[in-house]
C-alpha cells in the first residue's frame, strides 16, 4: 500500500523587519511555486519572492498514516506547536499508536524545555568589580593590549575565567568611559 502524505505550505511568515527589531511579513496568504517541479524555482513562491521553508507547512488531517507536524515558526518568541492526526498502520494494534503519541509528546516536552532554560548571570564582589575596572583603564578597555599571562594570572588572582572578564569588559566600556568623560568636564 502506498502512503500519500499531503502537504500544503499556506502563508509567509519571513520577518522582514527582524534586522531592526520589528515584526513585519509581507501578507502572502499561500505559496505558489515559480517552476516545475523538480527545478529550483519550484522552491520559491511566486507571489512573494521568498523560498517554500518561510511558508507554514501544513499536513492535511486525512493522510492515510500518523503524521508529526512541526510548523515552522521563524520568529524566536512564537510558541512551538504540533498537530497529532490518528494513525492507519498495517496492524492498527493500540499500542503502536500509544508508543507514537508518547513519542511525539515526549519530542514537544524536551523542546519546551530547552526554550524555558535562561542562563544565570555572573555575580561580582565589589571587590572584584574594582580590580577589573582598574585592570580595564589600564589596558584602555581592550584585553588584546595586555599580555596573556598578565590576563591569566589576573583571572586566577580574582577567580574568573578569561572569557567572563572580556564580556565584562565589553558589557561596561561605555558606562564607565562615560563617567571618566563627565568627570573630567
Amino acid at each position: 500500500m502506498e502512503k500519500n502524505i499531503i502537504v500544503k505550505y499556506k502563508e509567509c511568515l519571513k520577518n522582514h523587519a527582524a534586522a531592526i527589531g520589528g515584526n513585519a511579513t509581507d501578507g502572502c496568504g499561500e505559496f505558489m511555486a515559480s517552476g516545475d517541479n523538480d527545478t529550483l524555482e519550484a522552491l520559491k513562491c511566486c507571489a512573494c519572492n521568498c523560498h517554500r521553508n518561510f511558508h507554514r507547512k501544513e499536513i492535511e488531517p486525512d493522510s492515510q498514516y500518523y503524521a508529526l507536524s512541526l510548523i515552522p515558526h521563524h520568529n524566536i518568541n512564537a510558541p512551538f506547536t504540533a498537530h497529532l492526526s490518528p494513525i492507519k498502520s498495517e496492524s492498527n494494534s493500540p499500542s503502536d499508536q500509544s508508543y507514537y503519541e508518547k513519542d511525539c509528546i515526549k519530542e514537544v516536552e524536551n523542546r519546551t524545555e530547552k526554550t524555558i532554560k535562561k542562563r544565570s548571570r555572573t555575580k561580582f564582589t565589589k571587590e572584584q568589580k574594582e580590580k577589573m575596572l582598574c585592570l580595564a583603564e589600564k589596558a584602555e578597555w581592550k584585553i588584546q593590549k595586555l599580555e596573556e599571562s598578565v590576563v591569566q594570572m589576573f583571572c586566577q588572582e580574582i577567580g574568573i575565567k578569561r572569557r567572563i572578564l572580556k564580556v565584562w569588559m565589553h558589557n561596561n566600556k561605555n558606562t564607565f568611559a562615560k563617567r571618566n568623560v563627565s568627570s573630567i568636564s
